[in-house]
């Protein structure tokens, strides 16, 4: 019986231990926050979805690019996302050491860039950015949310990236 208590005390030493570094504000918690955000298990919020999208983007652009880019010069942000991700994966595959995006943050960097720069996959039709995200699920269930229920997008809608000219269309149905 002594076992089984002794057991017990320490599982809840743990669980306390575990809520102690997430609900208090300390670098473990902080980390423990982000990776939650990272996998999935938590959603990003409208702000630390600019902050990823400037942090993961900058890595290899300047911020000048992703502000100045548009609908006339190439395809929405949902297909260029995808894109830099699969460029990582196969730059890791030739040795190159960069954190992989994950499902979490490729869907909140778009939603983020659409937010603040203007969402055009309206303007291009539902099968070719199927085609162009090449089975990548966590997008295409994206590009299949209307755009009305996509929560950092809906979040950032009024407002504009400084340096960015936001395209401000009517979304066709």
């Amino acid at each position: 019986m002594k076992k089984y208590k002794v057991a017990a005390g320490l599982f809840l030493l743990v669980i306390v231990a575990a809520i102690g570094a997430v609900a208090v504000p300390n670098p473990l918690g902080a980390q423990i926050l982000a990776e939650a955000r990272y996998r999935g298990y938590l959603p990003y919020t409208p702000d630390e979805a600019v902050t990823l999208a400037y942090g993961r983007c900058t890595t290899c652009h300047p911020a000048e690019k992703m502000l100045k880019y548009c609908s006339r010069c190439g395809p929405p942000f949902i297909v260029v996302a995808h894109s830099m991700k699969k460029y990582t994966e196969l730059m890791n595959q030739k040795g190159g050491n960069f954190k992989p995006f994950s499902d979490a943050e490729v869907v909140a960097i778009t939603q983020a860039w659409n937010g603040l720069v203007g969402n055009w996959e309206p303007d291009w039709g539902s099968n070719d950015i199927h085609k162009l995200l090449q089975g990548d699920q966590a997008l295409i269930r994206l590009a299949e949310t209307p755009i009305a229920d996509r929560p950092i997008e809906m979040a950032l809608k009024n407002k504009q990236a400084p340096g960015s000219h936001k395209e401000n269309r009517e979304i066709i149905p």
